[in-house]
């Protein structure tokens, strides 16, 4: 990681745009909306909540000003899913380099060597993930409709949310080393089968990083109800660093776990 400092810091950077935006988008978007929903403890009973969500569902359809925001998050969006990609091959391309001993700035030559191979590998990994919902959303969908009414319904979805969960998780973590044995030039099938062999430690990784974004999420939430307002807003874009560190290392530790079985001392 002290190799990939000047990156931690471009992507800090890049995510504290994003979140600016987001409060941006939530401020003036999404919290007249949710003025608007009933208050339980003024007497708003079961109907107003349905004749809340029926407006919500025709506003999505016929609202200019809603359309409009709706148009804009999806490309933003959007935007961000194809940069990912780019991020993930400069990062990639960095880690072969410096494990190669070589020194210097090699994120921006990476994005543009492996960008759009990596790129591919998303677009698998996006169809792979979505796959499943074609059998999961008919199942999900009457729970989803009855639980606007009746809250503990929605406990029923856990189960399926969950497997879908560790089935996403899968799906990345090959994908993951496949494309470190894809930019390395070792072969995808090999680092497949490593991975494979390698899964029970990988997913450790992956658990005690996990932990750590964890934490920083707990402490951001922790400071809105305790400091709401601005401190909190600070600290929120402030996580971005820790959170993008862990994410970082996460990758990094794969990485030199995946190199250990594919070039051994």
């Amino acid at each position: 990681m002290k190799e990939q400092f000047y990156i931690l810091i471009l992507l800090f950077i890049y995510r504290l745009f994003w979140g600016y935006f987001m409060y941006k988008f939530i401020k003036s978007a999404v919290v007249p909306v949710l003025l608007r929903y009933p208050d339980a403890s003024a007497g708003g009973s079961g109907m107003g909540r349905l004749l809340y969500y029926i407006e919500g569902r025709t506003a999505l359809y016929s609202d200019p000003a809603v359309l409009r925001w709706l148009w804009l998050l999806l490309g933003l969006s959007l935007l961000r899913l194809l940069l990912s990609p780019f991020i993930r091959a400069g990062l990639l391309h960095e880690l072969h380099q410096e494990r190669a001993g070589a020194r210097g700035l090699f994120f921006f030559p990476g994005m543009k060597r492996y960008g759009l191979p990596v790129l591919l590998f998303s677009l698998v990994e996006w169809a792979l993930i979505l796959l499943p919902l074609y059998w999961l959303l008919p199942a999900m969908y009457p729970l989803l409709v009855s639980g606007i009414l009746n809250y503990p319904q929605l406990l029923l979805l856990a189960p399926y949310v969950l497997g879908w969960l560790i089935y996403l998780f899968l799906i990345r973590k090959l994908l993951l080393y496949m494309q470190f044995g894809y930019t390395a030039g070792s072969g995808m099938f090999a680092s497949l089968l490593i991975c494979l062999k390698v899964l029970l430690k990988s997913i450790l990784i992956s658990a005690v990083m996990g932990a750590g974004s964890l934490l920083t999420l707990i402490l951001c939430s922790a400071s809105a109800i305790l400091c709401p307002g601005l401190p909190a807003l600070l600290l929120r874009q402030g996580a971005f660093l820790p959170s993008t560190l862990f994410k970082m290392w996460g990758i990094a530790a794969q990485y030199h776990l995946w190199s250990s079985k594919s070039f051994p001392q």
